[in-house]
């Protein structure tokens, strides 16, 4: 009887390269446990679908669908560092819909109209974070003093540089215009000034 030590080498099993089965076995087991950043991913779906009624309003104020969430997010990092510069904690106030709704409807009173909000809104987030009692209402008095310009030619000059709706009446503002005045610029140059570098 003849015995065989060895199987000759085309039928031995390859010992170096896993076969099929135990190459699908890792990517099975990582889809059961997801990693950091399948939780991360989990974690941002939650969070964006919570906020499906911001992006509904943004929208409904003439935001484009494409760009609710990228306002969103300015906007409410802009309402954190206000907080912050107010000395309140963000941690503990709510930013959404109606603290948006309050500033929208501040604007539309004194004048934008509602074809020009979406696009202020997507040019300028940070002003749905602004107060409008120690914000908005101050930088529009202040205009209106320094520059007698009424809230409707404040508007056309918002429209034409929304940056300038950053500017806080009882600091920088003042503190700019006062500047320029001293230095020999009359009210329209600072003015000009102002919508040119902001």
């Amino acid at each position: 009887m003849r015995m065989f030590t060895s199987c000759p080498p085309s039928l031995r099993a390859p010992t170096h390269a896993p076969t099929r089965a135990s190459r699908r076995a890792p990517v099975t087991e990582s889809r059961l446990r997801p990693g950091r950043q399948g939780v991360q991913r989990i974690y941002r779906l939650a969070k964006e679908k919570a906020l499906i009624g911001e992006y509904e309003y943004l929208e409904s104020i003439g935001v484009p669908r494409a760009q609710a969430l990228q306002v969103m997010s300015q906007a409410s990092a802009s309402f954190e560092r206000e907080a912050v510069r107010r000395g309140l904690d963000p941690g503990t106030l709510e930013f959404g819909a109606n603290e948006m709704r309050e500033v929208v409807e501040y604007l539309m009173g004194v004048g934008v109209t509602e074809k020009a909000l979406g696009e202020l809104v997507v040019r300028h987030p940070a002003v749905l974070a602004y107060d409008v009692e120690s914000r908005l209402e101050p930088l529009f008095v202040y205009m209106e003093s320094t520059f007698e310009r009424n809230a409707t030619q404040f508007i056309s000059d918002i429209a034409r540089r929304p940056s300038l709706l950053g500017l806080d009446a009882n600091e920088n503002a003042r503190r700019m215009v006062e500047y320029l005045l001293s230095n020999g610029s009359s009210k329209e140059e600072a003015l000009e000034y102002l919508l040119r570098t902001l």
